[in-house]
């Protein structure tokens, strides 16, 4: 590929990019519309690489491999480095659902796409997008994608003999109309589709074919006078936009514009010369790429683990050290791979890329992986590790043989509080009742009454209920349990314990009437059979992994969520299920209703932790210590 003349005064352009886009992210309120850095990048990436091309097809004509060949070297080492980066320190600091996040936008990353995913996801500047640490690789996606079309475009105009002024004016104009249009329709769309950015690039790409075919605009562009005005564009942009304007659209115009006569104008001229061509310009210029790669990442990172916007000193100490380590990543990496063959540096790159893809491909589809760190994320002391064991596997449950078993899809368990005596009441229902059992099993042992635990895990404890093509096999278990349950003499309470989230307020009337129907058909059994039955409303649900509400996470990060819940909010979750049982269970007046929430809560207030002990072992099961807190607080409701 030929070379063009390198001009120190572009460098010193990608300068006042980087710094524009730096200042915008960590320092809003000084740099309001530092945003337009990266249409300056734009404009640079169309103008170097059209020039390039051109100058290309005088000798051999253009070469997309060669071209393709020489983007790999340039741009695939740091953003290797720094995705790699993210994944390491995210499995040490990111909840599941974050990494989850990030797993898909290192897999679009790795396939420059981030555009794309970010488009379906949020607006750039919504508060959200600040907790991701891959948000900027946007700018990348359409750089790459630019960078995919033109060269063939181009090629095509040059072996034709197109009139590529012509063309390239009329794809611009388009371009920006269809720009100028979406940011209206369709805000996010405008701001990441390549389509409404496509005009930025060729208006670069415009003054590179101007200079190749020496048109005489090039002489009027590059009069002093012109790359003031420029720089006045630019300087405009920076103060008068803000992030809740149109953009880009004709607002993009003046700093794609003034970026236009910067690059055009004379470089012995006394800006770009004395200003631009600076040697610390030049060189900050020379590590601009990798230094916008390293300091998004930093800051996001920071904002989730302080959970919120960090204190000006600390976004300051991390520009700081993103700067650092921009000119190490340029030095110890970017210089040395370019020194490599060709081909071997080429193939370990694209390698490199390919186990990145996977890898957050992998993040994304197991979810974050939450299960396999989240132990060694959260920093547990023995009493509270005690809060979250897993009952079935613990040695908690009784191991002697009983004659009907609790079911969970692939594995069974005897649960009884005096093995070797007959039961006098049970707890019926899904893995809500499993692990209400403890407590119930103690408070009732009080009175006499020897508890065991049936039912099926993901069931509802409803006669003749099937939900879908029943795949989990509840209705001929749990049919079994209540007949057990209703033909048993020896029993005389039966506690139905359920997770409320089996009705949804979006529910059909067919499953409307299906739970209301197996409900009624239940009860009508169970009392028909003499028993004493107890229904309990649903529990209220944390939403989120408890541990985070007693463990220490990861460089001092709080809690992401607030550890009293509010019982209005999740009463909203099962509204219609609440409905529909009472409908039900007011025309059975001996059926005793629970509301656990009444006992786990004070007022609207749930906290997840009383005297030191998570009342939740997970996202929305009791705990062992909750089990018995419950069943103490309501005692006198069932021993009645």
């Amino acid at each position: 590929m030929a070379p063009i003349p390198y001009r120190p005064d572009i460098d010193g352009l990608r300068a006042i990019a980087v710094l524009l886009v730096i200042g915008f992210h960590a320092f809003p309120d000084l740099f309001p519309g530092g945003f337009v850095g990266v249409d300056i990048f734009f404009v640079i990436s169309g103008f170097l690489i059209t020039s390039i091309l051109l100058l290309d097809s005088q000798g051999s004509g253009i070469q997309i491999l060669r071209f393709y060949a020489k983007r790999i070297l340039r741009i695939f080492p740091a953003l290797i480095l720094v995705l790699g980066s993210c994944i390491v320190f995210g499995w040490y600091t990111l909840l599941g659902d974050e990494y989850m996040q990030l797993g898909k936008h290192i897999f679009s990353g790795a396939l420059f796409v981030s555009n794309l995913t970010l488009w379906f996801e949020s607006n750039y500047f919504d508060n959200a997008s600040v907790t991701k640490p891959l948000l900027h690789l946007w700018s990348l996606g359409i750089e790459e994608q630019f960078y995919i079309v033109w060269p063939f475009a181009l090629a095509m105009c040059v072996r034709r003999n197109l009139p590529t002024t012509k063309w390239l004016g009329a794809v611009i104009l388009v371009s920006l109309a269809y720009s100028c249009v979406l940011v209206f329709q369709n805000p996010t769309a405008g701001f990441y589709s390549p389509l409404s950015r496509a005009w930025e690039l060729l208006a670069g790409a415009m003054l590179a074919n101007f200079q190749h075919t020496k048109s005489r605009f090039v002489f009027m562009l590059s009069r002093p006078f012109l790359a003031w005005i420029g720089f006045a564009l630019v300087a405009v942009s920076v103060v008068v936009l803000r992030a809740s304007d149109r953009f880009p659209g004709a607002l993009a115009v003046p700093a794609v514009l003034g970026t236009t006569l910067l690059i055009a104008a004379n470089p012995a001229g006394s800006l770009n010369a004395r200003i631009l061509s600076n040697s610390w310009m030049a060189g900050l210029g020379k590590i601009s790429y990798p230094l916008y790669l390293w300091h998004w990442p930093l800051l996001s990172f920071a904002t989730i683990i302080l959970s919120g916007t960090p204190a000006w000193y600390v976004r300051l100490a991390l520009v700081l050290a993103s700067f650092v380590l921009a000119l190490l990543t340029y030095q110890l990496l970017e210089k040395p791979v370019r020194t490599l063959p060709r081909k071997l540096s080429i193939g370990l790159l694209l390698g490199c890329m390919v186990v990145l893809a996977l890898l957050g491909r992998n993040i994304l589809d197991r979810e974050g992986l939450a299960d396999i760190r989240l132990k060694s994320m959260v920093a547990l002391g023995p009493d509270a590790q005690h809060d979250f064991v897993d009952w079935e596997k613990s040695g908690l449950i009784t191991e002697a043989s009983c004659e009907i078993p609790f079911q969970f899809p692939g594995r069974s368990y005897c649960v009884k509080k005096h093995p070797a005596l007959a039961p006098t009441a049970v707890v019926l229902g899904d893995s809500h009742a499993f692990h209400a059992y403890w407590g119930l099993a103690e408070v009732l042992d009080e009175t006499g009454d020897n508890l065991i635990g049936i039912g099926r895990g993901a069931c509802v404890p409803f006669l003749d209920y099937a939900q879908g093509d029943d795949s989990d096999q509840c209705q001929p278990h749990i049919n079994h349990m209540i007949a057990y349950a209703a033909d048993n003499p020896e029993i005389k309470k039966v506690f139905l314990i359920f997770r409320g989230r089996y009705l949804p307020n979006s529910a059909s009337p067919a499953s409307v009437r299906q739970f209301h129907d197996g409900l009624e058909r239940t009860l009508v059994r169970l009392l028909d059979a003499g028993k004493l039955v107890y229904y309990f409303l649903p529990v209220v649900e944390t939403g989120f992994e408890p541990r985070f509400c007693l463990g220490n996470l990861p460089f001092g990060r709080r809690a992401p969520q607030s550890c009293e819940l509010s019982r209005s909010a999740d009463a909203f979750h099962s509204v219609l299920l609440r409905k529909e049982a009472m409908a039900v269970l007011t025309q059975h007046p001996g059926v005793h209703v629970i509301d656990p929430n009444d006992f786990l809560c004070s007022g609207d207030s749930c906290p997840v932790v009383r005297a030191g002990h998570s009342m939740f072992k997970d996202e929305n099961h009791l705990s062992y210590p909750g089990s018995l807190y419950l069943a103490h607080a309501l005692q006198s409701a069932i021993n009645d």
